[in-house]
C-alpha cells in the first residue's frame, strides 16, 4: 500500500470517529419530551396507610376535690351499758337530684369530726353489718358504712351545745372535668345534710369527798 492510500484510509476513519462523537454528544444533551398531563386526572397512587394525628390534649384525666363535710344522714346505735352512742350508720343522703352520686364518681372517706370532745372514734362498737366508714368509698352502688364511736368521759363545753358528727372526704371524677362532674360538685355546695346528731352521754358524778381527811381537819384544836 502506498503512502497516499494510507493517508486516505486514515482520513476516512477520523471522519467517521468525529461523526460518531458528534452523535453521542447530541444524545447526551437532548431531553426526552414530557408527556402532556391531563387536568383533574384521577390519582393512580396507592392510598396512604399512615395513622391520623392524635387529637389535641384537652387536659383530661381524673380530678379530685377535698371536702371537709359530705352530705350524709343516718341512724345512731345506743349502748345500754354506757348509756351513750356507740355506732353511727352513715348514708349518702341528699336533697337534690344533682347531688346523687353519678357514674365515674367516687368519694373516699378520710375522717370524721365532732362538734365537741364528748365523743371520739373507736375501734369497735358496730355490728359489722356494714364496712367501716374510715377508708370507705361511696359510689353509685355503695352508699352505707358504719362509724364506731365512744364517749370520752369529758363534759360538754356548753350545756346547750349540739353534739354532731361530720364526715370528711375526697371526691374524685375519674373522667375529668366533664359536665356531669361539674354539675355534681356544684350541687354539693348547696346541700344542707352535713352532719348526724348524737345523744349527750351521761356524765359521771364527781367522787365523794374523803371523810377521813375531813375528820382529821375538823378535829379539836
Amino acid at each position: 500500500m502506498d503512502a497516499r492510500r494510507t493517508f486516505s484510509v486514515i482520513g476516512v476513519v477520523l471522519v467517521e470517529i468525529a461523526l460518531a462523537g458528534a452523535t453521542l454528544t447530541g444524545c447526551a444533551v437532548a431531553r426526552p419530551q414530557q408527556p402532556e398531563v391531563t387536568p383533574n386526572a384521577p390519582s393512580s397512587s396507592a392510598p396512604s396507610t399512615s395513622s391520623p394525628a392524635p387529637p389535641p390534649d384537652t387536659g383530661g384525666g381524673e380530678i379530685s376535690l377535698e371536702l371537709a363535710q359530705l352530705p350524709i344522714g343516718g341512724s345512731v346505735s345506743f349502748d345500754e351499758n354506757t348509756f351513750a352512742d356507740n355506732c353511727v350508720t352513715v348514708n349518702w343522703i341528699v336533697e337534690q337530684d344533682n347531688s346523687r352520686i353519678p357514674e365515674n364518681v367516687q368519694i373516699w372517706i378520710s375522717g370524721a369530726t365532732f362538734t365537741d370532745d364528748v365523743y371520739a372514734l373507736a375501734d369497735s362498737g358496730c355490728s359489722g353489718e356494714n364496712p367501716p366508714c374510715i377508708g370507705f368509698i361511696f359510689d353509685v352502688a355503695n352508699q352505707t358504712c358504719d362509724l364506731a364511736i365512744a364517749p370520752t368521759g369529758k363534759q360538754p363545753s356548753s350545756p346547750d351545745v349540739q353534739l354532731d358528727v361530720s364526715i370528711a372526704g375526697e371526691v374524685t371524677c375519674t373522667e375529668g372535668e366533664t359536665f356531669e362532674c361539674a354539675k355534681f360538685l356544684s350541687a354539693l355546695d348547696t346541700e344542707s345534710n352535713l352532719s348526724i346528731p348524737l345523744d349527750t352521754p351521761p356524765v359521771a358524778d364527781a367522787p365523794p369527798a374523803d371523810e377521813s381527811l375531813g375528820a382529821t381537819m375538823s378535829g379539836p384544836a
